[in-house]
């Protein structure tokens, strides 16, 4: 642990914020904003993609680009957010694995969006309490890596419409391949990969969900 901190202390949240706002996924998502017809229902349909977008066939930036260009050309409402995702995924060429999984999973948020509409700035000032009807709404723990996800994806945009307000400090980061190679090369004594994050996120004073961006940034140098 120590060793990975003294690599990262340097770096507060404003740094990790520049960061945030300079990903790819960040900027397609500003595009999808620019262009779609029905802003109303703009973070669900994020929300939506963001808990199918997991064992993708290529690079998650290329994913979410494609998913941009393809929702920025098309008219969406309410009724057809779920039909024209479960459309796009299809003929996507970033996700095909496991497609009737992800129409399945598409399927069981009928319930969710009539009690996420219109309610998209409240869930924003309470995130838990998004992550805790998602979590229900998926049949999934609250710190599965797709539920933790949404909730990253979901706030990256909304910070943009309303006042920033940053993650809570106990939704926990998205595990994935990268993070858990730093974590086998960093863990000392440690057992656990999420009490590892934790309380890395802790020691460098940054919630645990914006570490994800810092981490990926500096994946290449830190694996070393």
């Amino acid at each position: 642990m120590e060793k990975l901190y003294q690599k990262l202390k340097n770096y507060n949240l404003d740094n990790v914020i520049k960061i945030e706002d300079s990903d790819r996924q960040f900027i397609a998502i500003k595009k999808l904003y620019e262009n779609i017809n029905n802003k109303d229902i703009f973070l669900l349909l994020i929300i939506a993609n963001s808990l199918i977008c997991y064992q993708l066939s290529w690079k998650w930036e290329e994913y979410w680009e494609e998913f941009s260009e393809y929702f920025s050309k098309i008219e969406i409402n309410k009724n057809s957010i779920l039909d024209d995702l479960w459309i796009f995924i299809k003929q996507s060429k970033n996700n095909k694995r496991f497609i009737d999984i992800k129409i399945k999973r598409l399927n069981k948020l009928n319930w969710f969006i009539d009690m996420f509409l219109w309610k998209e700035e409240y869930f924003y000032k309470n995130m838990l309490e998004l992550r805790d009807l998602l979590s229900k709404t998926m049949n999934q723990k609250k710190d599965a890596k797709t539920i933790v996800f949404a909730i990253k994806m979901f706030s990256y945009w909304a910070r943009n419409i309303y006042n920033f307000i940053k993650y809570p400090e106990n939704i926990f980061i998205p595990i994935d391949l990268r993070l858990e190679k730093l974590y086998e090369k960093y863990k000392w004594n440690y057992d656990d990969i999420n009490q590892f994050y934790l309380d890395l996120s802790k020691k460098i004073k940054i919630p645990i969900l914006h570490l994800d961006a810092l981490l990926w940034v500096n994946y290449e140098e830190l694996i070393k």
